[in-house]
């Protein structure tokens, strides 16, 4: 298959693409990029209200789906309702997820069973069902947002932690089943960023200090930078890039503190 075409282009013209947890932080920032360049974008979340602000400032036509996608169930009508609107889908983005914390020790089944609802059983769902749905449509790309907690230990993180590793496994799993169909399965892998999610560090200023001394680019991260990587990997100028775990984190998950105190 001759792809040299395709090298350098960004465009994503008329392709459906689905967000989840497109209405705020880095979700959001991945729908403005995904719809500047010409996809129809599906915005996902809980909040109606969160999606349709977001939808608003869009660049191109989009469509908007409001469902809890940690219920039974959810996550599989997400696919028929979108397979059955646009006829299939092109790009996937697995970006909603819970924030998880505390001691290991005294982690509650129900708060385990939530995490796991959110961060691993729906994008598990939605990436095998609509590989295949890419796959009758000559191929696409899944993007998961993982995190740099899926490389790097933190205590009272080993829950949310686990849920991003365990998507990274299954990234790879994904990429080796579905690239013989056309269809590419990345990862992106941001430490703090600046969003709501992240509050609790950037706008505390001893978190953020003793955060900073292990990053060397010496500041947090931008949805917009994430979502800049997003939209290359699930663009035709990232046609032959898959199986991969790509960091956005300043050098953070690569970068340790000086034991000699410089």
């Amino acid at each position: 298959m001759d792809v040299t075409h395709q090298i350098g282009t960004r465009g994503l013209d008329g392709a459906i693409a689905v967000v989840t947890g497109g209405g705020r932080g880095i979700g959001a920032a991945i729908s403005e990029a995904l719809s500047r360049e010409g996809a129809h974008v599906v915005l996902v979340g809980e909040t109606l209200e969160t999606l349709e602000k977001r939808q608003a400032g869009l660049a191109n036509e989009s469509t908007v789906i409001a469902t809890d996608l940690a219920v039974d169930g959810a996550a599989e009508s997400l696919v028929d309702s979108v397979v059955d609107r646009f006829g299939g889908v092109d790009v996937l983005v697995n970006n909603a997820g819970r924030a998880s914390g505390g001691p290991s020790d005294q982690v509650a089944t129900d708060e385990l069973d939530a995490v796991w609802a959110l961060n691993v059983r729906t994008p598990l769902l939605l990436s095998g069902r609509l590989a295949a749905s890419m796959a009758g449509r000559g191929g696409g790309s899944i993007v998961t947002i993982s995190s740099a907690l899926a490389e790097r230990g933190m205590p009272q993180n080993m829950t949310y932690a686990a849920s991003k590793g365990a998507m990274e496994a299954a990234t790879r799993a994904l990429a080796s089943e579905w690239g013989q169909h056309g269809v590419r399965v990345n990862a992106i892998r941001p430490a703090v960023t600046r969003t709501d999610m992240a509050a609790a560090i950037v706008e505390d200023a001893t978190l953020l200090e003793n955060y900073l001394t292990s990053v060397p680019a010496g500041r947090v991260g931008e949805a917009e930078e994430v979502a800049e990587l997003a939209l290359f990997l699930a663009s035709p100028a990232a046609s032959y890039i898959t199986g991969q775990i790509i960091s956005v984190d300043g050098g953070w998950g690569s970068t340790a503190r000086s034991i000699f105190g410089a």
